[in-house]
């Protein structure tokens, strides 16, 4: 089955529909795939290489964080034949777009040179055509369901709504956390790949005094598309020399094993609401979950304490105190 993949990653796309779509992949190793990529800024498509096949396309227009209709990196009608040309040139079964800047107009021209399109989104503001739509968030009532059919071109689509057509790696579902101490004494922060906002410096910032006066060790992941190193690593530094006691890690651009090895270490994580409150939910880790963007769902995590920037503090000493008797 040959199948073709497009999506992208930058410090303002993020990684995670890369790295969606590498999950996807995992559940099909006998499948023949090409991943479809633009070469922005600080994008992750080197991932790719080491297993799959990469057409690394050009771009002239950079992606501007609100504006979806940028992160083609092109303008609609050179997407197409940039898109329409491969199709043509290769025989695929499966087209699979993961992409925010992709509508039914690419989707339904597609469709005469490939058996199947698959659509993997978490939004819907866009009309699509396509033979199976997937989108994880949560659809409670036949109003919403009637939404939902209203931006499908075609009858025949198959819809898949809700938490469980969401895509986790396989390693998330094979590890979970069974030692829960009293207090806590390590924490660790993950923001996704990119953080264009840099959400981590100012979790790290609001949280610094607790941390030093209780003492608590901090990992911090950092994705490659994160342009915000420098101002993390001094800001660190200058804890560390202040503290003498080097609390706070620095682990850039690391596999899914040591993340999963560095959530089972700690007591309590905090991250965005994204797929990666999902692979925590998976591993059994108390979790602080942060909204960062509109089209984040909190109803199916009310459980693991979504909150604003602003009261992680009040969500720490909270879990300092209720640790113990944690039900997971």
């Amino acid at each position: 089955m040959k199948c073709l993949i497009r999506c992208d990653s930058s410090n303002i796309i993020g990684t995670g529909h890369l790295i969606r779509c590498m999950n996807y992949c995992e559940y099909y190793p006998n499948y023949d795939i090409t991943f479809v990529c633009r070469n922005f800024k600080y994008n992750i498509s080197h991932k790719v290489v080491s297993k799959y096949k990469l057409i690394l396309l050009d771009y002239n227009i950079e992606p501007v964080l609100d504006n979806y209709d940028t992160w083609i990196g092109k303008e609609y009608n050179d997407e197409q034949l940039d898109i329409l040309d491969i199709l043509k040139n290769d025989k695929y079964d499966i087209f699979i777009i993961d992409h925010y800047g992709i509508d039914h107009i690419l989707e339904n021209k597609a469709k005469e040179y490939c058996h199947k399109i698959i659509v993997i989104t978490d939004l819907f503001h866009k009309i699509h055509y396509c033979d199976i739509f997937i989108n994880y968030n949560k659809i409670n009532n036949n109003e919403n369901i009637n939404m939902v059919k209203n931006i499908l071109t075609s009858e025949h689509t198959e819809i898949r709504l809700g938490i469980e057509n969401i895509i986790i790696n396989p390693l998330f579902l094979n590890h979970h956390k069974s030692i829960y101490n009293d207090k806590i004494n390590k924490i660790v922060i993950n923001m996704g790949g990119a953080d264009p906002n840099n959400f981590i410096l100012q979790i790290l910032m609001i949280c610094k005094n607790f941390i030093l006066t209780n003492n608590i060790t901090i990992d911090i992941i950092i994705g490659y598309s994160n342009i915000n190193m420098e101002s993390i690593r001094q800001f660190i530094d200058n804890c560390n020399k202040e503290n003498k006691e080097n609390l706070f890690h620095i682990h850039y651009n690391i596999s899914f094993e040591t993340i999963i090895n560095l959530h089972l270490e700690a007591d309590i994580a905090i991250g965005s609401l994204s797929i990666t409150a999902y692979e925590r939910l998976f591993l059994k880790i108390p979790q602080i979950t942060i909204k960062i963007v509109e089209n984040q769902t909190i109803d199916e995590l009310d459980v693991f304490n979504v909150c604003k920037i602003n009261n992680v503090i009040e969500k720490l000493v909270n879990y300092n105190l209720l640790l113990k008797s944690l039900i997971l």
